[in-house]
């Protein structure tokens, strides 16, 4: 699982924690519900400044640190390299 799903994924449950729908949560942000949607299944590709505004929404910030090299599995490398 890629970071961003793994990070779309803890958003969802936190959303869901706080009894919120999709379109609840975007309107506290003023975004639009498909972004929600994208930011929770990992396939949002859009503005960062979203992104980190939907983060803390949820009681989260934006951080950066540096990663460990990491051995990648075969689901991971057919999702890089997904020729559809």
């Amino acid at each position: 699982m890629l970071y961003r799903e793994k990070i779309g994924s803890k958003l969802r449950e936190v959303r869901k924690d706080k009894k919120l729908s999709q379109v609840e949560a975007a309107k506290q942000v003023g975004i639009d519900r498909s972004i929600v949607s994208k930011i929770e299944t990992g396939r949002y590709t859009g503005s960062l400044k979203i992104y980190e505004r939907y983060l803390t929404s949820m009681g989260y910030v934006l951080s950066i640190e540096a990663e460990e090299p990491q051995m990648t599995d075969f689901d991971t490398l057919s999702e890089l390299f997904n020729d559809d």
